[in-house]
């Protein structure tokens, strides 16, 4: 794994990730476009000091990030939708792993 930067990045099992409630009770896996954004999510958000930003560099990396968030996650949300009015979408974590599989565009 590399950082937002570039850098490897060592871990040891597991890996925890941040997620977001919903509310139906349900779970979100934030991602971002881009480093700056996600250091701003992060950074505004408070608390989140021993988090570290992961760059997916490729769809199959990103497919493998989300397979791994599997039973943690219900769902993933991303910053850029192809709605231009709205400033996220969310998709059912399943859901965007296929179509990320597939080749295919969110």
């Amino acid at each position: 794994m590399r950082g937002a930067n570039g850098e490897p990045i060592s871990y040891t099992s597991p890996i925890e990730f941040l997620v977001l409630d919903d509310k139906s009770g349900g779970t979100t896996l934030p991602l971002f476009t881009d480093g700056d954004l996600a250091s701003r999510f992060k950074k505004a958000s408070g608390g989140m000091d021993d988090m570290t930003i992961v760059a997916a560099t490729s769809p199959k990396m990103l497919a493998s990030l989300l397979k791994t968030a599997r039973g943690t996650e219900d769902a993933m949300s991303f910053d850029r939708p192809r709605v231009p009015t709205r400033p996220y979408a969310i998709w059912p974590l399943e859901y965007a792993i296929q179509k990320i599989e597939a080749g295919e565009l969110l």
